[in-house]
């Protein structure tokens, strides 16, 4: 059993991944690791790559596109680590910060998900942590009119956590999953990701599983890793966004979870 297994789910961004594991290789975690892709890019192979350039890496191959929840599952299944590393293919690890990650969990016992801050290239500070969504939260997102009006703002402010400077260690409702280490212990516990998500949503339930279950959800800003991050969802109009499959997929996850955890309320 190794400490970490670092999981990456990967679709059709081979250049974004090949950075991602020369980056972990540069940043020479004083932990064992290992690390597990998964493809899911029927279409464009990238194992051919990866067993020339990364030959330790280990690679599976997926025969369709089954989704960042699935994916990311399979990978568990195979993995001998101690600890999940859930890691985005579009992320930079820098040095110190998984080893940084490990300590945390070591050290307190009662947490079962930590999570880095992530930073833009440019070194602005990305939001990795925040309040669980309420139903209204995707509207104010998403709708323009909506979203400038001032009570919106002052909600997705709120749901943002954008009161404090994202500086100090503090507990939060959900860790954003692009990169957020997990407690084995706890995984066999409560479960892995709900694969009946697609895509978005994923890493919210799992963080409101865990809480449920009596584990602290933790954003430690002392580890720090780069997120090349580009929200399509989120550009055109409403309409324009409407047409996109990735736009769709969120939209599906987020009745999925209204369902899983509000109506049964109402």
């Amino acid at each position: 059993m190794c400490d970490v297994s670092i999981l990456i789910v990967h679709y059709n961004t081979p250049g974004l991944l090949r950075q991602t594991l020369k980056g972990i290789i540069r940043a020479a975690p004083q932990v064992s690791y290992e690390i597990i892709v998964v493809d899911n890019n029927p279409e464009a192979r990238i194992i051919q790559m990866v067993n020339q350039e990364f030959p330790q890496v280990k690679v599976i191959v997926s025969e369709v596109n089954e989704g960042f929840a699935k994916g990311i599952n399979h990978a568990m299944k195979e993995a001998s680590g101690r600890y999940f590393f859930s890691f985005n293919p579009d992320m930079v690890m820098l040095p110190k910060a998984l080893e940084e990650l490990v300590s945390y969990l070591d050290q307190h016992q009662t947490v079962g998900a930590v999570g880095p801050r992530l930073q833009c290239p440019s070194g602005e500070l990305q939001q990795s942590c925040y309040r669980f969504m309420e139903v209204k939260t995707i509207f104010y997102r998403r709708l323009p009119f909506l979203k400038k009006l001032s009570f919106a703002k002052t909600h997705l402010q709120n749901y943002l956590m954008e009161e404090w400077d994202h500086q100090e260690t503090r507990e939060v409702d959900y860790l954003l999953g692009a990169a957020i280490l997990l407690r084995r212990e706890m995984i066999e516990k409560i479960g892995a990701f709900d694969e009946r998500f697609f895509m978005y949503f994923e890493d919210q339930d799992l963080c409101r599983r865990c809480w449920d279950a009596g584990w602290k959800v933790v954003y430690h800003p002392f580890s720090v890793m780069i997120h090349y991050h580009r929200r399509e969802t989120a550009e055109g109009n409403f309409f324009q966004q409407l047409l996109r499959p990735l736009t769709r997929h969120q939209i599906k996850s987020a009745l999925y979870y209204y369902q899983k955890y509000h109506a049964k309320n109402h």
